[in-house]
């Protein structure tokens, strides 16, 4: 159980350093508006959401960010997968 948990926690991260290396556009455009000096908000992503952040670059690159139904939803999934690897486990401790 503890690999699982490992590559859950590890295979995001992998991937948008993957697509980082091959293809810094997919991951650096969509975070161009942000005040933060360009790769200061992919590295924060890497670190804390790494599916998020990696939802948010694919929503921006095939779904025009996140104007429209498909992006905000892209963006969700995201979200619910990082907060569901954050706090696996902590509903089975309690009981």
């Amino acid at each position: 159980m503890c690999l699982f948990a490992a590559v859950g926690l590890l295979a995001p991260r992998l991937v948008l350093i993957l697509a980082w290396i091959f293809n810094s556009g997919f991951v650096f455009l969509p975070f161009n508006g942000l005040d933060l000096p360009s790769p200061v908000a992919p590295i924060l992503g890497l670190i804390f959401l790494p599916t998020t952040t990696l939802a948010y670059c694919w929503a921006s690159a095939s779904f025009g960010g996140l104007s429209n139904f498909s992006g905000m939803l892209i963006l969700a999934i995201g979200v619910i997968i990082d907060l569901g690897l954050i706090g696996n486990g902590r509903g089975l401790a309690k009981r």
